[in-house]
């Protein structure tokens, strides 16, 4: 899951970029907690492991999936009081945090089979 998860970093990067070339710094803002939880994955899971020949156990990479969704729903609070109206905030803040949560969830039930019996 670790390429996968490279991948869908590395797409929200391009939008980020697109937004702060469009001039639209809000929505770049915003969109940049949705890199951190597949950016935590795919460094943990291949980066680390694979160039540095690093070993975690499944319990830290399952720990730092659940911080990289708590500072990214911090991080989401913050950007969604620049936003003015309520339905926007109300709607980004439910559907960045339910793609966060979600995502996270698969990912660590991808790595409950490596914990030992």
């Amino acid at each position: 899951m670790a390429i996968e998860c490279g991948v869908i970093a590395a797409l929200f990067a391009v939008i980020v970029v697109l937004f702060f070339r469009k001039k639209r710094n809000l929505w770049a803002w915003a969109t940049l907690p949705l890199t951190l939880v597949p950016l935590c994955e795919f460094l943990l899971g291949l980066v680390f492991v694979e160039l540095f020949s690093l070993t975690f156990s499944p319990f830290v990479r399952m720990i730092a999936l659940v911080v990289a969704v708590a500072c990214s729903c911090v991080w989401i609070g913050f950007i969604s009081c620049a936003m003015k109206h309520k339905k926007k905030r109300i709607t980004y803040i439910g559907i960045t945090n339910l793609f966060n949560i979600l995502l996270a969830a698969i990912l660590i039930y991808n790595i409950l089979p490596e914990i030992p019996a």
